[in-house]
């Protein structure tokens, strides 16, 4: 019988451990695990929200029209670079701009959703210097 009660004691806190591991996998969806497909030095375009949906990953370098696939797709980004990155509404880095700091991700709302035609990137903080 004291077997009996060990085993089940055992089985017990091996069930409580599974139950306590089970949420990892809801962590996956985590943009900073790189499961979302946007390598480490990259800007990637995400055509959902919440970096959803296809996505583009560019150089971190200047890109003074995106090209006719992704102007004005993007509904949000990531900036898995060391600089700062600068989205304009237009070519030639012009038009309406917003800047995305190092490693951090933005979603891209009003004037910006679907907006993007040019990415600046540089160190430093500002737009068009």
């Amino acid at each position: 019988m004291k077997l009996t009660v060990r085993s089940a004691a055992l089985g017990a806190v091996l069930a409580a451990t599974a139950v306590l591991a089970a949420p990892g996998s809801a962590s996956a969806a985590d943009p900073k695990d790189g499961v979302v497909g946007c390598s480490a030095g990259k800007v990637c375009l995400f055509d959902g929200h919440s970096l959803t949906g296809s996505v583009l990953q560019l150089d971190a370098v200047d890109h003074r029209n995106i090209g006719p696939a992704w102007n004005d797709r993007a509904g949000s980004l990531w900036n898995r670079t060391d600089k700062h990155v600068c989205v304009w509404t237009d070519e030639n880095f012009r038009g309406e701009n917003w800047i995305i700091e190092p490693g951090k991700t933005q979603e891209l709302f009003f004037a910006y959703d679907n907006s993007v035609t040019s990415i600046e990137v540089h160190y430093g903080f500002g737009c068009g210097g």
